[in-house]
């Protein structure tokens, strides 16, 4: 029996969406929304990266949920590296010649050629002191290949295992992350992939029935409702008390109950989420995601080279939506090109 959850797609756009605005807002190209009553939903943010980590894994548990759907290593790697790293070499060349340029990067070559190949090589997000920041989001790509490199068998293993050891699996991951969270200072981008596995067990306890969810579209769609409202509740005030506990384990609890509400595929805001336009960009959300590193450090050198800083044209909402369409279009674009 094959599965689909159309809705899911849309949840890909609006997680990168919000990461992209996130980072906007730490580079000058958002600072008008400096105490509006959206600058904490943008920054707290209400979507992080951890939302693809538990939809990937989600996704691929269910995918090869049947044994003989379980692929081989070899040919899951190759397929994940042809469809994510092209963009992610050319993203960090780019990047790497710019900021050459705008810094004094090459005074120490060997530094920098270092850096350039911790990116290159995904192995920057585990050494971070050892390189320079290029590409932010290649942290995100290491650890989904990481990732990667377990999916198939970790898949195998969770298809012999019955509803109470995946529980106890499930139950295992969320006790590890936050003991994770409370011992570190800030926690190590590697450990983010825990999500990865949580998702995957989710989506077992999902498929086997393991979990109940509201059979009433109305009611699936009012907890998906009070879940948002929750998320809100997070960013604006459990927030301010610990950032850490918020960030790492409260929203993702809230967005594994999104995932499943989702997935639960009933009511009003499901066949909103589900339209085709919608799904198509949520489809390009993680190379846009890979992408927007780029288009900020060429406003920036824009912004430092031409215009010397004296004003910021893009810094104002119609410029913003501007920046997006062509992020998303030129993403949609490179999707059609590849297929």
């Amino acid at each position: 029996m094959k599965y689909y959850f159309p809705a899911l797609d849309s949840l890909r756009f609006f997680a990168s969406l919000n990461i992209v605005l996130l980072h906007f807002s730490t580079s000058n190209l958002l600072s008008y929304s400096k105490g509006t009553f959206y600058e904490p939903i943008i920054k707290g943010p209400f979507f992080s990266a951890t939302v693809f980590f538990l939809l990937s894994g989600f996704i691929y548990s269910i995918l090869f949920n049947n044994e003989k759907r379980v692929p081989k290593l070899k040919p899951f790697i190759k397929e994940r590296f042809w469809r994510l790293y092209p963009l992610h070499l050319v993203c960090t060349l780019l990047i790497f010649a710019i900021t050459i340029y705008r810094t004094n990067l090459l005074n120490d070559t060997a530094y920098a050629i270092k850096t350039l190949t911790l990116h290159l090589t995904l192995s920057w997000a585990f050494v971070q002191k050892l390189g320079h920041h290029l590409n932010q989001p290649s942290w995100a790509l290491s650890v989904f290949f990481l990732c990667y490199l377990f999916t198939p068998s970790f898949s195998r293993f969770l298809n012999k295992q019955g509803k109470k050891t995946l529980w106890l699996l499930f139950l295992s991951t969320w006790i590890v992350l936050l003991s994770s969270i409370v011992y570190f200072d800030k926690l190590p981008s590697i450990l983010r992939g825990i999500s990865f596995f949580s998702g995957m067990l989710l989506g077992k306890l999902f498929i086997n029935n393991a979990i109940p969810l509201p059979k009433k579209a109305l009611l699936n769609d009012a907890l998906l409702l009070l879940t948002a409202i929750l998320l809100c509740l997070n960013v604006y005030y459990f927030k301010q008390i610990n950032t850490g506990l918020s960030y790492h384990f409260v929203s993702p609890i809230l967005y594994s109950l999104f995932l499943l509400f989702l997935a639960n595929n009933k009511g009003i805001i499901v066949k909103i989420l589900s339209v085709s336009w919608l799904r198509s960009l949520g489809k390009v959300s993680f190379y846009v995601y890979l992408l927007h590193g780029v288009a900020i450090e060429l406003l920036h050198l824009f912004l430092g080279n031409v215009l010397f800083w004296l004003y910021n044209p893009f810094n104002n909402p119609i410029a913003t939506l501007a920046i997006l369409t062509v992020l998303y279009s030129s993403c949609l674009a490179y999707e059609k090109i590849k297929k």
